[in-house]
This record gives C-alpha cells, structure tokens and sequence, in this order.
C-alpha cells in the first residue's frame, strides 16, 4: 500500500499513520498559558474516562451481576422462622375439672427447611436467563464505550478542520489587506482606477466576513466536543495538529468483512435467545410445584392437654398446581411466542443495518480518497494560477477582479483541502467502527 504525501502548506500537521493498529495510552492533556492542548489519542481517553454514557453502562452492568447473583439463590433450599402471639379475651377452661384447656395468650413458633424439586427446572432457567442479561449489559457497556470513542474522534477532526479553516481565512484576510493596500497606492499614482480600489476594498470586506463565520464555526464544534469529554465551555482548548497519516485503500486491500462480534449484532443475538427463555418460564407455568420440606414447631407458652407437647417435628412434601387461571399463562405464551418472533426479525434487520453501514463505510473512504486526491492537485494548481495572476495583473493584462477571484480560488483550494483530508480521517474512523473495532485504532508512525 502506498502513503499519502505529507501536505506542506500552513494547514499541515500530519505526521502519524494511521493503520489498523492499536489505541495508544491515553495521556493527561497538557496545561500552557492557560490554554488545554489536546491530541486526537488523548481525547479519546478522555471521552472513555469521562463518559456519562459510559458510566451509566457500567452502573448497569454491575446492577444486573448482582440480579444474576440473587438469581441463582433461588436454587438451593429456604429456611424461614416465624412468630405468633394470639391473645384472647379470656382462658378457656374445662369446668368438670377446672383445668386450662387454652389460655389466654398462645405463643408458637416455627422453623421450616424447604427445597423445591420441579421449581428446580424454572430456577436454573431463570438463572440463565439473567445470565443472558448480564451479556447483553455488558455488550451495552462495549457500545458505550465505542459510541464514546468514536465519537470524540469524530468531534476532535471536525473541530479541528474548523481550527485550520479560520487559520485558512486568517491568511485570506491578510492577502486581501496586503492587496488592499497596494491598490490603495496605485490608486494614487494613477496607475489604478478607483472602481477598481473598490473592487479590492470590497474583497477584503468579503475575506473579513468569511473570517468571522469560521471563527463562530469553530466556537461551535469545540463546545460540541467539549461536551463529548465533559470539558468546561469556559475552558480554552487548542487542538494538535499531529493528525494521523493514513494508508490508502489500493486494490491490493481486501475489502473490510461483517464482523460477527460487533455490538448491535451481539445485542440482537442475546434478545433472540432472551426472547426463547422467556418463552421457556412461562411453559413452566404448567408444571406443578412440588417441594420437599422440613418443619419444627415450639410452644413458648403454657402447656395445656390440648397442646401438651413443647416441640414437634415434621417433614413431607408439598404439591402444588393452578389448575384455572382465567386463560392468563396461555395468552403469556402467546405473547412470549410473539416477542420471540420479533427479537428474531430484529435480529436479522440488525445484520443488514451493519452490512450496509460497512459497504457504505467502505465507499465512501474510497471516495475521499479520490477527493483529497483532486484537493491536493486543485491546490497547487490554484497556487500556480494566482503566482502567474499576479504578474499579469502588475502589467496590466489582467483587471482587478480577475486577480482577486484568483485569490479567492487559492483560499477555496486550501479550504477544500483541509476538508478533504478530515473526512478522509473521518470515513476510516467509520469503516472501522463498521468493521467491528472497539475503539478508534491508532498507532505512531516511525518512517
């Protein structure tokens, strides 16, 4: 694969390359006169440290390992206490022989040992079922963090192709000041008409317009990525410009495949199978309860001959089975066999959604390859035409407005070509993300 020449006008900056590699550590942005300077590796740190999304993710997952945890329990054997204390207006006493056959106040207690035998079936299927859940928070918390990686890069290269626009039109307003005043001698020697100092006052006043809008352009994109690493708008930011070179995509790189890992399919294959357990705990309605179980009873209060014994013990089985219920487990299933039907339909409409995010990825990384090509020629003819525009107009065989619509074209170029090589950043940053990546790959060139 061939690289990319590196660029040599003022919008330079590119000295990495950018290939399917690795995330570097992140590192702390550093402080200088007041100002945080930031890299595009170190934004994406940011962002991962710093998303709310991220960390909303993780607070869910963490919440569904503890639900896992508690489901499991349901497995093993219960043991439950309990208290009565009944009291009653007055003893109920034998009157042949005067004997209490119940006093007033009756006091028992209990103490029962109980597994279940076929709720065993409906426990480890629920508990694999919150086992599935947990995947699907985890593969949630794997998007987040992407979403949060990708993002940021996408909010670095955009705020930074409207840095370098502002230094483009910074550079438009001085050549149009400098030409402004050359005409402004020329004017009063009389080798220039003043229609035609006006034509070059106006240009100027253009420049200064153009000037003022890709300062407010820029002031926008950096609030927009401030806000994706939660960075104060009050502070100052400036961007690096040790923008990553890439390696183009030549007909010898195969084309990126679907990757079966990634997030959105992963997700959509974990509601499928979470649709088929739901399904299997409502089936499991229809099976009776049957519990083994372990009772000791104890009489703290008096004992009477009708209860004259302080402890009992007792053991058996308990069977249960809802033999009516209105109809309501059979139209449970009937919904759980819709929902099932639906995560299977999502999950095939999820596998064409990221096939042709990928196809579309592809392309169109393709095609900003051609244009930063055609930017790149544009450019050096546009500079070309202005250098000779210049000599022709100091000889008088060209007007005035001929030289500024020249260098006009020379700052569209250089803006074109900061655009160009920004998007081209941008579609890899997407055709990996569509690929499967987790995080945005970078790694440092060493030539």
């Amino acid at each position: 694969m061939k690289q990319t020449s590196r660029r040599t006008s003022q919008t330079a900056g590119l000295g990495r390359v950018f290939p399917w590699g690795i995330l570097l550590p992140g590192f702390l942005a550093s402080q200088a006169f007041g100002q945080t300077e930031l890299s595009l590796e170190e934004t994406v740190q940011r962002a991962l440290n710093r998303s709310t999304q991220v960390g909303s993710a993780e607070a869910d997952l963490q919440a569904q390992t503890e639900r896992k945890r508690q489901a499991w329990t349901n497995v093993g054997p219960r043991v439950s206490a309990d208290y009565t204390e009944a009291r009653y207006e007055e003893a109920l006493v034998n009157k042949a022989d005067g004997s209490v056959m119940r006093p007033d106040v009756i006091k028992t207690g209990s103490l029962t040992l109980a597994q279940p035998v076929t709720g065993l079936y409906a426990a480890v299927e629920y508990g694999r079922l919150v086992g599935l859940q947990q995947d699907l928070s985890a593969e949630s918390l794997r998007k987040a963090k992407r979403d949060a990686g990708f993002g940021a890069a996408e909010n670095f290269l955009q705020a930074y192709q409207a840095q370098e626009q502002v230094v483009i039109a910074e550079a438009s307003v001085a050549a149009a000041k400098s030409a402004f005043q050359d005409a402004q001698a020329l004017f009063r020697v009389g080798r220039l008409s003043q229609a035609d100092q006006l034509k070059f006052q106006l240009a100027l006043s253009q420049a200064e317009s153009r000037l003022a809008q890709a300062k407010a352009a820029r002031q926008v994109t950096q609030l927009v990525l401030k806000q994706s690493i939660q960075m104060g708008p009050e502070e100052s930011l400036v961007l690096k410009k040790d923008l990553p070179r890439i390696q183009e995509l030549g007909p010898e790189t195969p084309k990126p495949e679907l990757n079966k890992n990634r997030a959105e399919l992963r997700q959509a294959e974990l509601g499928s199978e979470i649709a088929r357990f739901n399904k299997k705990l409502v089936y499991a309605r229809y099976i009776p309860s049957v519990n083994l179980f372990a009772k000791l009873d104890r009489n703290f209060g008096d004992l009477t001959p009708l209860s004259s014994e302080r402890e009992t013990k007792s053991y058996g089985v308990k069977l249960t089975w809802d033999l009516w219920s209105n109809g309501s487990t059979f139209f449970e299933i009937r919904e759980a066999a819709s929902n099932q039907l639906k995560a299977e339909v999502n999950e095939q409409v999820a596998q064409d959604a990221v096939q042709l995010d990928l196809t579309q990825a592809y392309e169109n990384a393709l095609a900003a390859q051609e244009s930063l090509r055609l930017a790149r020629s544009a450019v050096a003819q546009a500079e070309e035409v202005y250098r000779i525009d210049q000599l022709r107009f100091k000889n008088g065989q060209i007007s005035a407005t001929d030289l500024i619509r020249s260098e006009s074209d020379r700052s569209t170029a250089s803006g074109n070509l900061v655009n160009a090589e920004t998007q081209l950043l941008v579609w890899h940053l997407k055709l990996q993300k569509a690929a499967g990546a987790d995080l945005p790959q970078l790694t440092e060139h060493k030539p």
